[in-house]
């Protein structure tokens, strides 16, 4: 088994169980509307035209040797909705390097989008031309939002409709979600069942205070929590996330955002 193949074999067991996101991790709820880091990781299109660059850094578990670094760019013109983002996670020697793209439209009451993320060995040469080659593992996905009342929004993800090549470190079901109020809110989410599990289920809510935020949530399978802290000043939003689980310990999120256009800034 190769070096990479070890590393996805160890981080899938463990994401399993306790990674919400992967390549893409923001440092914000994924129950938001708008960001780079939510369209490219489970297709959700924002409501509003936005113009934005993000960055994060990712420490899974507190572990050194097993970090997630990402940049992304999103854009967008009239109803159409774009985003572009690079990540690099593990070690130089059992990391990976992944490229993701999202597209879609939206508008003021519903969004839809597809989103495509290939990855390669970080070992590789000439990572981005191995990117399209066989080596190289491919996830296609796709997400629907709509709003049925003013203050009521839902969702449907399905990050991996189609998987080719190198397996993916988490397996990511299709997830439902409904969140009512405004910038303050709670939302309910439910992943459909893998192999192995029955599921996951979550909880969270979030009371804007501007121009500071502060949201937490709980999940099941098994039970664990996370909270997380957004500030904003001017076009700049600067997010804190920590991830608590009963095994594995904390993974903690950093975010750090300009936005122009789209949702305000907390």
């Amino acid at each position: 088994m190769s070096a990479r193949a070890r590393w996805f074999a160890l981080l899938g067991l463990a994401c399993a169980a306790a990674a919400h996101a992967q390549d893409f991790a923001g440092a914000g709820p994924m129950a938001g509307d708008a960001g780079a880091f939510v369209q490219l990781e489970r297709a959700l299109p924002p409501q509003k035209p936005e113009l934005s660059l993000a960055t994060s850094q990712t420490r899974w578990w507190r572990l050194a040797e097993l970090e997630t670094r990402a940049a992304a760019l999103a854009a967008s013109w009239r109803t159409l909705r774009a985003a572009l983002g690079v990540s690099q996670t593990g070690a130089p020697d059992v990391g990976w390097t992944a490229v993701g793209i999202a597209l879609g439209g939206a508008c003021a009451d519903a969004g839809a989008g597809l989103r495509a993320v290939a990855r390669a060995d970080r070992t590789a040469p000439f990572a981005p031309v191995r990117l399209a080659s066989q080596d190289a593992g491919l996830e296609l996905g796709g997400g629907a939002w709509l709003k049925p009342a003013p203050a009521v929004r839902v969702w449907a993800s399905a990050p991996q409709l189609y998987v080719d090549g190198a397996a993916p470190p988490l397996a990511r079901s299709l997830e439902l979600g409904v969140r009512a109020g405004g910038d303050t809110g709670v939302w309910v989410t439910l992943a459909a069942p893998r192999a192995g599990d029955d599921g996951e289920r979550a909880l969270g809510v979030v009371l804007a205070m501007p121009p500071v935020s502060v949201w937490a949530e709980v999940r099941d399978a098994p039970l664990r929590g996370a909270a997380g802290l957004a500030a904003g000043l001017g076009h700049l939003i600067v997010q804190v996330r920590t991830d608590a689980h009963p095994v594995l310990g904390e993974t903690l999120r950093l975010g750090l955002t300009w936005r122009r256009g789209g949702a305000s800034a907390p």
